[in-house]
């Protein structure tokens, strides 16, 4: 019994570990398959339980954060346990030299790993001693990580939302967005926050693949939603890259990399949400544009266009539903 105490604590501890170890420094791995199950599983319970209560899914992104961090604590505590019940004399107690029990083993594994160390019990000299000082090492590396790897996650979601309300700010659609950039003749005043936008985006795909429990942190305030706010800038970029006269139209780089910087946030979700949606998004209506006096191209020639992007804006679409929002 002592043997399949031993190599169960061994197992959770390496399960914990390496769950931990992938979150937190594999950028480019997403997050460890245990993290990633729970995740999955929390957020599809709370879009259940939002029909009912709709501010429930503002809690979604606090909540598998702290049961990420809960389960990688739970899982070292307890494997460092099991391995202390390997040997009845791993430990010992300096108050009655009594035998250990259970409750006893837990107490020292969890202030040895919290490095309290308050001498009431001590490890057997040897081996154990040595278990004693990885264990404390890997309470402090949980510790310290998780601390970092909390706040890093805290300050993308602000980044993120801010992005999403500075793209809101320019207006509610893609077709508001180009209609009020217009500057007399040409749309050159939307180059620097396309400028803007394209190295933000850059950032939020480098950090959504280090944190894809980002994709978790949902809004209660829609103009900060990262998702419609994306649709709505993708669909101004087309209207802009496929619809505006060459000669009206802004930096055509610019307008690429902000393409490019969205189809890389798109890449950086599960394989559920990066696939292309059934449905098909609400055609974009250049007829608005051309109504406010804008420069277009014909019709028949954007709508050829838009069609080649049909699978890029399914994806897009099928990120909006997942977010629980509706398409700008």
């Amino acid at each position: 019994m002592e043997l399949f105490y031993l190599l169960l604590g061994i197992f959770l501890l390496a399960v914990g570990i390496l769950d931990f170890l992938w979150t937190t420094l594999w950028v480019d791995g997403g997050v460890g398959p245990l993290t990633k199950r729970m995740a999955s599983i929390t957020w599809k319970i709370l879009k259940r339980l939002t029909k009912k209560v709709p501010t429930i899914l503002s809690l979604s992104g606090p909540l598998i954060l702290t049961l990420t961090i809960t389960i990688w604590v739970l899982l070292i505590w307890m494997g460092w346990t099991f391995v202390y019940a390997g040997s009845g004399t791993s430990i010992t107690d300096t108050t009655d030299n009594q035998p250990i029990s259970w409750v006893e083993r837990i107490y020292y594994t969890g202030y040895t790993i919290i490095t309290l160390g308050n001498g009431e019990y001590t490890p057997k000299e040897g081996g154990w001693q040595i278990a004693s000082i990885l264990a404390s090492g890997t309470g402090m590396l949980l510790i310290t990580m998780s601390v970092t790897y909390i706040l890093s996650v805290i300050n993308s979601v602000t980044q993120q939302r801010s992005f999403a309300d500075s793209v809101t700010a320019m207006g509610e659609s893609g077709v508001e967005i180009v209609k009020n950039s217009w500057k007399r003749k040409d749309f050159r005043n939307a180059d620097l926050l396309m400028n803007s936008f394209a190295s933000q985006l850059s950032s939020l795909a480098d950090q959504k693949m280090a944190y894809p429990i980002l994709q978790y942190y949902y809004s209660e305030n829609s103009r900060k939603a990262i998702a419609p706010a994306l649709a709505r800038l993708d669909d101004a970029v087309t209207i802009w890259q496929f619809g505006i006269p060459e000669e009206s139209v802004p930096n055509q780089l610019l307008l690429q990399q902000v393409r490019s910087g969205i189809v890389s946030y798109l890449d950086t979700f599960e394989e559920n949400v990066g696939n292309a949606s059934d449905d098909s998004p609400p055609s974009i209506d250049l007829v608005e544009i051309q109504t406010a006096h804008l420069p277009v191209v014909s019709l028949e020639a954007f709508e050829e266009e838009v069609a080649a992007l049909e699978d890029h804006r399914r994806k897009l679409l099928q990120l909006v539903q997942e977010e629980d929002r509706e398409w700008p």
